[in-house]
């Protein structure tokens, strides 16, 4: 399951219904298609069943991908990293962020996995989402903020199959907010959100 790239190339996944991928109201989207050496994966939304119906989950299947799930408290059918909880393979990963960060990186989220320190933080713009560790990058363009029908992927350094099925994961969460702009624009909605130790 850690299959490591030397000179990772980059690679795209495609909505499975694009007729539907940008309809505000109905099913949520999923994506699928070949990551180079880890085979067909598959990304999909779905409820938290284990965590009742206030929760939803992002999950990542494929071949030879280690399978991914996140979830935490339901925002327009998206998991927010609030109450997260993260498994990658055998790996329980945990979530933090600081709210009070100005920059990027400072409201980026901080992932422990694996014995790895990740941080996960919104790009130049806010159809750039870009996973980072020390000596990788993973970076994911969409091709629309809400409910793209394309994942660009590309890698810098040598990233396994632990790291891509994390940045894939990730991408269905809520994240609007890992920019300022982005807090403010969807604070009124998240405070709807929120449970006593939510956000």
């Amino acid at each position: 399951m850690n299959t490591s790239y030397a000179a990772p190339p980059p690679f795209t996944l495609h909505h499975t219904d694009p007729e539907a991928g940008r309809r505000r109201i109905g099913p949520p989207p999923s994506w699928a298609g070949a990551v180079p050496g880890l085979g067909y994966v598959e990304l999909r939304y779905g409820a938290a069943l284990e965590r009742g119906g206030a929760f939803r989950q992002f999950s990542v299947g494929g071949e030879r991908i280690p399978p991914a799930v996140f979830s935490g408290i339901d925002y327009a059918q998206m998991p927010l990293p609030s109450r997260p909880r993260l498994q990658v393979g055998p790996h329980t990963g945990t979530v933090s962020r600081r709210r009070s960060g100005l920059s990027r990186d400072g409201r980026a989220l901080r992932i422990q996995l694996a014995g790895r320190a990740y941080r996960y933080r919104q790009g130049p713009t806010t159809c750039v989402h870009e996973l980072l560790r020390p000596g990788v990058l993973v970076r994911v363009t969409r091709d629309d903020w809400y409910r793209p029908l394309r994942l660009d992927v590309q890698v810098e350094g040598p990233a396994d199959a632990v790291d891509l099925s994390l940045a894939l994961v990730l991408q269905g969460v809520y994240t609007r907010h890992l920019s300022q702009g982005g807090r403010w624009f969807s604070l009124p909605f998240r405070i709807l959100n929120r449970l006593p130790d939510g956000l």
